[in-house]
């Protein structure tokens, strides 16, 4: 089990993960901006850090800052959240990289599964079975996909 949690996000996700921490008895490290500095998530947890400037681009979707936060927090683990970089698959690998788990699927999944076609492509050759259809460039296609579907 855990003993902290860094939440790389704001907000009401940042929120709800603060307080299931709280329940499992575990720490919840909060990160914020300069304008988020008084916000509720950042109050709710148990130790929280400074990781830049208001824009997001400065702070919130710095993997650098966030990693070195974890570190320095002594988090065992880093919850995305949603949005920002909760699908990318280089926030993923530099948790893994620093010995810090990311809560959610790993690099490596991200990759295979960040293309819908390839995923499709990657299930059906698994053996998954693929509801009919895909990507379209025209009415005049989608149309004929669907009418190829209907006579299966």
């Amino acid at each position: 089990m855990f003993k902290k949690v860094l939440i790389a996000n704001r907000g009401e996700i940042a929120v709800r993960i603060a307080r299931t921490l709280r329940e499992m008895r575990i720490g919840s490290i909060a990160v914020y901006s300069d304008v988020d500095r008084t916000a509720l998530h950042v109050r709710m947890s148990d130790e929280a850090y400074p990781i830049g400037p208001a824009p997001a681009t400065e702070s919130y979707l710095r993997i650098d800052r966030l990693i070195d936060t974890a570190k320095k927090s002594g988090a065992d683990a880093i919850h995305p959240g949603y949005g920002f970089l909760s699908e990318n698959p280089d926030f993923a690998e530099a948790c893994e990289k620093a010995g810090i788990v990311f809560i959610g699927p790993p690099s490596s999944a991200m990759r295979a599964m960040g293309s819908k076609p390839a995923a499709r492509a990657r299930m059906a050759s698994a053996g998954v079975p693929i509801v009919p259809g895909g990507p379209a460039g025209s009415i005049d296609e989608a149309t004929a996909t669907a009418r190829a579907i209907d006579t299966q």
